[in-house]
């Protein structure tokens, strides 16, 4: 559940529910998604979710993917843990585990409307037998922090039953105190969990490997980071030297930023995770990426990627000169056994027809072109992997798009001309670019109005991907299957029986032209999908200018062609219609944000 469709779709809809309510909703979904085949890659695909390796962080021989971890109170029941594991976080805390049904935890109830925690619902603590059934289900990719409640004889008891299943354990300070005086050895390392009432009283002689300072319910959100911020100041005077973690005090980037300069280690979320959105973490991945301002080489493979978009470029104009002249070419005319003059005698539409698929087509390879240029200087050149999958998977599916033109008995050398000299440059480009695994870095601190703006514009341009997809695929399906519409033979104003009884190879030529146009379709699709869904960050301008840029040529062609041959009909003309509608709305919310350089 991204940004982009939490903030403008579930939450909207979920605020209406009790908070406990619409929280199980949310994580018994998305846990049920990370468990079917592919549903870690559908998540993969949505989000992009993971870290680069630089923010490999290593505590007590433990390797965390990043510093961000999630607090266990987001998810008490344990009914979202294995989709965490595919969210971005670099470890995961579960519990308090405890053996005495007395004991209870604590869970955020927020008005989703206004982003306020109101109120704390009381939830029983995890029952041991509970923890170990859903555990040993899990398929772990992060390290867990088990809270433990209860006594030293109760922590004897979990330990041996959870420590094969867990990488740390994390107490209060009483628990600590009698591991310290039963003179215990934990197998795994130990988490000092310190009350905001218990600093001021802090002892050093327990047995700990590391300290998580709770947050303070009682301050507001700007209170607390600086809270946590004067709590780590006033251990380290006391002489801690042990690793020191946060929980609570992050509800943008910018919050976690801070913390983690002042000194801790792991950042704990909590309610702001849900404030913010399932992203926080990915866009504090992001801006600690940024931070770090390293240059890198640029990609010596991104020219051949970029000559692999000209070139399809150049072949969308040739296309198009052919389109508003000829029309149908000298082999066409082969093929057909008869000449453009003798199509237009028996129906003067047919040909405008023709030329209707064919420039729309060109108006598709052209923005196609469009889009891969601009991955391959704006993206590829700086060595993005996500640019490059883009890239990689659309050209690879409208390569496999040319089994469409020969599935009718017409076999088009043209256009398998144009596939045999796109292909050396892709593949050269793709081969170059084999190593290539740099991750997005991103400026945005805050949940400023343009941020939540651009969300509405990121949705509506993945609509438009899905939507180009969508089109493609029953374009493509229309031309290998029944080749017309109603619309198109109201407009040729004959059968397709009489056109075979005319001309038995004219519907085959026609079929391949429509069947070529969707597979253009889906391959364009895919481009504006995976980069609406990779590529927005702020002030990247060159991906609104992208969308801007490579929508001209589709809709241009596809609105002129129309007009020009006069097939003008409402609802053949609605799919369109509705693709530029989202393009516009998706230019203007994210306008803001892709294009105004803002400090915050």
């Amino acid at each position: 559940m991204p940004d982009w469709s939490y903030h403008t779709i579930f939450k909207p809809v979920l605020s209406l529910l009790p908070s406990a309510i619409s929280r199980e909703i949310i994580h018994k979904s998305m846990n049920s998604l990370s468990k079917v085949p592919f549903g870690p890659n559908m998540i993969e695909f949505l989000g992009h979710l993971k870290t680069d390796h630089s923010l490999e962080h290593k505590i007590h021989q433990l390797n965390f993917q990043n510093q961000i971890a999630l607090s266990s109170i987001i998810d008490p029941n344990l009914s979202g843990t294995n989709a965490f594991m595919n969210l971005g976080f670099g470890l995961i805390e579960i519990g308090p585990i405890t053996l005495d049904n007395s004991f209870t935890s604590k869970s955020p109830l927020i008005n989703l409307k206004k982003d306020q925690v109101i109120g704390y619902e009381e939830n029983t603590a995890l029952q041991l037998d509970e923890a170990i059934d859903k555990l040993s289900k899990l398929n772990k990719k992060t390290p867990i922090f088990a809270r433990i409640l209860g006594s030293f004889e109760d922590f004897k008891i979990i330990e041996s039953k959870i420590s094969h299943l867990v990488d740390y354990f994390v107490m209060n300070k009483e628990l600590t105190s009698d591991l310290f005086i039963n003179k215990w050895d934990s197998s795994l390392p130990i988490c000092l969990s310190v009350q905001p009432h218990e600093l001021c009283d802090f002892k050093v002689n327990c047995t700990y490997d590391s300290i998580l300072i709770e947050e303070n319910p009682s301050l507001t959100d700007m209170e607390q980071k600086e809270y946590l911020i004067s709590a780590m100041n006033r251990f380290k005077t006391q002489g801690v030297d042990k690793p020191i973690f946060t929980k609570g005090g992050v509800i943008q980037p910018i919050d976690a930023i801070d913390i983690l300069n002042e000194g801790a280690k792991l950042v704990f979320l909590t309610h702001g995770y849900i404030i913010s959105g399932p992203g926080l973490p990915k866009r504090i991945n992001e801006v600690l990426l940024f931070n770090r301002n390293k240059s890198v080489p640029s990609s010596n493979g991104w020219l051949w990627y970029f000559l692999f978009g000209l070139l399809m470029f150049v072949g969308g104009v040739l296309a198009l000169l052919i389109s508003l002249t000829t029309i149908i070419l000298p082999y066409d005319e082969h093929f057909l056994k008869t000449t453009s003059y003798v199509i237009l005698q028996f129906n003067s539409k047919i040909l405008p027809f023709m030329s209707h698929d064919r420039m729309t087509l060109a108006g598709t390879i052209m923005s196609g072109g469009i889009l891969f240029m601009s991955l391959a200087y704006n993206g590829i050149k700086h060595n993005y992997h996500w640019a490059k999958k883009a890239t990689d998977v659309s050209g690879i599916v409208g390569f496999l798009a040319i089994f469409l033109f020969i599935g009718f008995g017409y076999f088009d050398w043209l256009h398998a001309l144009f596939w045999l000299v796109l292909i050396p440059p892709f593949l050269i480009g793709f081969f170059k670019t084999k190593q290539i695994n740099r991750s997005p870095e991103s400026q945005n601190l805050t949940n400023h109005t343009d941020w939540k703006s651009s969300l509405i514009g990121q949705l509506f341009c993945i609509m438009l991907g899905f939507s180009i997809i969508l089109g493609g695929c029953i374009i493509s399906y229309v031309g290998i299957t029944t080749t017309f519409v109603q619309t198109d033979l109201n407009y040729l104003c004959i059968s397709p029986s009489q056109m075979n009884a005319f001309n038995q190879n004219l519907i085959p030529v026609i079929s391949h032209d429509r069947a070529g146009f969707g597979g253009g379709l889906i391959s364009v699709g895919l481009l504006i999908l995976m980069i609406s869904l990779w590529g927005f960050r702020q002030h990247h301008k060159w991906i609104w200018w992208t969308l801007f840029l490579s929508g001209m040529p589709a809709f241009i062609t596809a609105f002129g062609v129309h007009f020009m041959i006069g097939y003008t009909n409402f609802f053949h003309l609605l799919p369109p219609i509705i693709a530029m509608t989202f393009l516009l709305i998706g230019l203007v919310k994210s306008y803001q944000f892709l294009n105004i350089d803002q400090k915050r």
